[in-house]
């Protein structure tokens, strides 16, 4: 558990650089709106199409610790590489052929990993702890984001040119294999049955596709994230073009996020641990909505830092929910192909949106497309709430305890 703890910590400090700074390399590189939407696309689709595969040969095999590393803590961080090159490779077409390369491992090797993590984490993290043990996680990356973000910002701004994008794919290819390090600390037996596995009943032989229960929450979850990457890739775009934001202040804006999120997590996993993954998810799903509509009114780079601040702790709250029902709602001999369909819908919902986003603002703008997300969001958690039951019966997988309490306003959607 510690060295997952630190995994956790150096693989925020590279997926962060990966994710504040990628579509703006792009478009340093010279890529245009039209061209960010498709890369980041793209990486979401094949993220779609890795996790069945993923979910198969983690089933199947049980090698969750071997294919985490093979994948996602060893190919997928190579990509990181090649954004250090590409400078030296070319300009012009070759090199945004070079970035819609990279986008392409990144979203295959980067996510096909998901499913043997999920199901490696979730065997030796004790059920009882789970809230406050991936909090703290959560909290030891939201450190590295916070240190991070603003260190690379302030090191593109302060070398300039193309060379301060390499020093800072250079780090994130560092810190990356840095997580690798520690994951392999793990003991491969951490991810193995405490107890011998007993015959499988009815319920957790069945396939993720016959459980209808599930299948509301992939649904409901996969409509969300569309609406999230409708404007998701773009606001960095709209934080630099249309707020005349620096490099510094994109790091400075990124930082307000995780520190927040520091902020918030010892809270948030007591929530989690005495009211329930749904509790926290629904919670935070209607309250996300306001985030993309504050945009549309924010007219200065420094208006974004106290959104931000606000969107880091809905964000924990959800992330960390969405997390912890994907556990209680999978057999454990089933996690693989569970956590597989619901991040293949996300993935793939997460393909959908950039491409329609993209295609939309130049049509309409971005702050019609900011308004349409947030009420997209709004939607696919009244759903979520509604239709999404996270009791399970004790005995078919129960070995998740169920909360003693609920709020009042939860009814019988619980």
């Amino acid at each position: 558990m510690r060295n997952l703890w630190w995994d956790g910590f150096f693989a925020e400090s590279s997926e962060v650089i990966w994710l504040q700074y990628f579509t703006l390399y792009a478009l340093a590189l010279g890529a245009g709106t039209s061209l960010i939407g498709v890369l980041a696309a793209v990486g979401s689709l094949l993220a779609a199409l890795s996790m069945w595969p993923g979910a198969f040969f983690a089933e199947k095999t049980k090698q969750y610790k071997f294919i985490v590393l093979l994948t996602g803590g060893g190919l997928g961080r190579l990509a990181f590489l090649i954004l250090v090159a590409i400078p030296w490779i070319g300009t012009g077409s070759i090199a945004l052929a070079l970035v819609f390369l990279v986008a392409t491992l990144r979203g295959f090797f980067g996510s096909v990993a998901m499913p043997a993590w999920n199901a490696f984490a979730g065997q030796f993290v004790p059920v009882q702890l789970r809230g406050r043990y991936f909090a703290s996680r959560n909290f030891a990356r939201q450190a590295a984001g916070l240190a991070v973000a603003p260190l690379v910002g302030f090191a593109i701004y302060r070398i300039g040119s193309l060379e301060g994008w390499q020093v800072a794919w250079l780090m994130a290819f560092v810190m990356g294999m840095g997580a690798s390090g520690f994951f392999l600390r793990i003991p491969r037996e951490a991810g193995m049955p405490l107890r011998e596995s007993k015959p499988e009943s009815p319920d957790q032989a069945a396939s993720a596709l016959r459980d209808r229960n599930f299948l509301w929450f992939v649904a409901a979850s996969g409509f969300f994230h569309l609406s999230v990457m409708l404007a998701g890739p773009f606001f960095s775009v709209y934080l630099v073009k249309e707020l005349g934001a620096s490099m510094l202040w994109v790091g400075i804006t990124a930082a307000a996020m995780p520190l927040a999120g520091m902020i918030t997590q010892p809270v948030l996993g007591k929530l989690n641990d005495q009211l329930g993954a749904k509790w926290l998810l629904v919670a935070s799903g209607l309250t996300i909505p306001i985030l993309p509509w504050f945009w549309i009114i924010a007219a200065e780079p420094w208006h974004i830092v106290f959104l931000n601040l606000v969107a880091g702790a809905l964000w924990s709250a959800n992330l960390l929910g969405t997390f912890n029902l994907v556990l209680t709602l999978a057999p454990p001999q089933k996690r693989p192909s569970y956590s597989g369909l619901h991040q293949g819908m996300v993935f793939f919902a997460s393909f959908l949106g950039p491409l329609a986003g993209g295609f939309l603002i130049g049509v309409v703008g971005f702050q019609t497309i900011f308004f349409l997300s947030g009420a997209g969001r709004l939607v696919a958690t009244i759903v979520l709430w509604r239709s999404v039951s996270d009791k399970v019966p004790t005995g078919v997988r129960g070995e998740e305890p169920r909360p003693q309490t609920a709020p009042a306003w939860a009814g019988t959607a619980r």
